[in-house]
């Protein structure tokens, strides 16, 4: 049992920090309205929108696994392979779609694409029937990804001059992380009020599972990026020379969905030949080679959003603080992080930060493998109180063994972001050296491949290292039958949890390929720079 102690006075030191953190962050932001005051007020509709898009995002990425289990009924393996499928099929739409913003302008598609994530969204919140998800939510929902990502990064080029473009991507950088920060907390929120697996009911709708119910959360907070997205004037760039040019694209022949699947077809047509084209070039293959060997690190991220919530809840129990954990430190320390890292490192390779940053991450996987025990020492110390008192606000009662279980994640997860920032923005610098001039935009597109290739491979993984490792099954009942909630959810109680953290051992050591690997190849890979390693 942990004692009980007076750390009231420590909040005078948490105080002063988060009166500092504020500030800067209110630097930042005073920063951003000034480097980019020429920018017309649509670069500030667009970012605004999405902040709530990506709590919505945020809250749907970390539900999506645990309702298709607990509502819908799936197996981790299955749950987890519908969510892969999913990811890959949105990647292949966002080989295509860009050209519709020439074709149709900004607006028209950012509507479409805010129209569908509503709509989809809603279809998750109201029904468990498997094949409506597929069909009516996941295939739109689909859409929608590929509708809203290419676009935005249009978008604020085009409100944007060539000296202020970096600010306008900084600032939506920032306001994502901000978004992905409140819906961490939001996540936690919803479940530790409504239960892990209670219910509430909802006017019309019923009675409600809290999965479901985070799910209907997720559908109003799309519903303010509309409104936004609706006061934007369509066709609007701004020149180099501060000079505002309001162009509406011109308007297809024909009525309108004709004249978009033209456009996409058409556009997919493209797509296909600028591969062919860049694949005859050995600095295509480099960079592919590249990010095949950074798919290790990077898909601790696919583990985050889909095995880490389940993990979380069997392991640590029902409301436990997945969502503050990962959801809300990692983009928190994103944002003050980066641009201090950016700044520090201006002059270091970025093969070499990449190298280092992943090797960061990958060793920060390592630490979450190490045993309770290690962790234990930490949770009577001023820095264990600061994560599991001030920060999770968690009850003793829960257990020492629990507490340091939080403590080794929080460390994980914080070490793990601080590698990202070091790696994560220095592979577009690398994207832009390796690319043949003019060619760029094909090679960022392009970048895609790898995930979409092995995509369903981790997400397999994902399945297995759950039911595995951190098994659950269904409470029977006298007649042998299931035992089910108020909201209909199948009652699941937690199996053998002894090997809990052979969870992680699989993902580091999945993880440590990529610094592995950027130094084995380091030869073949690195493109010829000025600047020092």
């Amino acid at each position: 049992m942990v004692p009980a102690r007076d750390i009231s006075w420590i909040y005078y030191l948490v105080y002063p920090v988060l009166a500092v953190a504020v500030g800067y962050l209110i630097f930042i932001i005073y920063k951003y309205l000034r480097d980019l005051r020429e920018s017309p007020r649509e670069i500030w509709l667009v970012s605004i929108s999405q902040v709530t898009e990506f709590i919505a995002w945020a809250l749907m990425l970390s539900t999506l696994t645990l309702f298709l289990s607990s509502d819908v009924g799936l197996s981790d393996v299955t749950a987890s392979n519908i969510v892969g499928g999913w990811n890959v099929s949105y990647t292949v739409l966002m080989f295509g779609v860009g050209a519709l913003v020439d074709a149709v302008g900004v607006k028209r598609v950012l509507v479409i694409g805010t129209v569908l994530a509503i709509v989809s969204r809603l279809v998750f919140a109201v029904t468990t029937n498997l094949f409506t998800l597929i069909l009516f939510g996941f295939a739109v929902q689909a859409v929608s990804v590929a509708f809203l990502s290419p676009v935005i990064t249009v978008a604020i080029k085009r409100y944007t001059k060539s000296d202020t473009s970096a600010m306008g991507f900084a600032m939506f950088y920032t306001l994502m992380n901000v978004g992905f920060a409140i819906g961490g907390w939001l996540f936690d929120y919803i479940r530790n009020t409504l239960g892990e697996y209670g219910t509430t009911v909802v006017p019309v709708l019923g009675t409600m599972s809290t999965y479901r119910f985070i799910m209907l959360a997720a559908f109003f907070l799309s519903i303010p990026a509309m409104i936004f997205i609706s006061l934007l004037r369509d066709g609007v760039n701004l020149h180099d020379d501060g000079r505002l040019e309001i162009t509406p694209p011109p308007k297809s022949e024909g009525s309108f969905f004709p004249a978009l699947w033209n456009t996409v077809r058409s556009a997919f047509g493209d797509a296909y030949r600028i591969f062919v084209d860049v694949m005859k070039q050995p600095a295509f293959w480099k960079f592919m080679l590249l990010l095949t060997v950074l798919l290790g690190v990077n898909y601790v991220f696919f583990h985050f959003h889909y095995t880490f919530p389940k993990y979380g809840i069997r392991v640590l129990g029902e409301g436990a603080k997945v969502g503050s954990v990962y959801g809300m430190l990692n983009p928190v320390i994103v944002i003050f992080f980066v641009p201090f890292i950016a700044w520090a490192t201006r002059t270091w390779s970025p093969y070499f930060m990449i190298t280092f940053g992943s090797f960061v991450s990958a060793f920060a996987v390592f630490l979450v493998t190490l045993p309770e025990k290690v962790f234990v020492p930490l949770v009577d110390t001023i820095f264990g109180r600061l994560i599991w008192q001030v920060w999770l606000g968690l009850d003793p009662a829960i257990g020492v063994e629990k507490l340091a279980i939080y403590i080794g994640l929080t460390i994980f997860v914080g070490l793990f972001t601080i590698g990202e920032a070091i790696w994560s923005p220095r592979l577009m610098e690398y994207t832009a050296r390796i690319a043949p001039h003019g060619q760029e935009a094909s090679y960022m597109t392009l970048s895609m491949l790898p995930k979409f290739i092995s995509q369903p491979l981790v997400a397999w993984m994902s399945g297995q290292l759950l039911s595995s490792y951190v098994p659950v099954h269904d409470k029977l009942g006298p007649d042998g039958k299931p035992i089910l909630n108020e909201a209909g959810q199948v009652v699941q109680v937690v199996g053998d949890i002894s090997n809990h953290r052979m969870v992680w051992v699989w993902i580091a050591l999945l993880a440590v390929t990529s610094p592995i690997g950027m130094l084995l190849l380091k030869r073949w890979v690195n493109p010829k720079d000025p600047v020092k390693d």
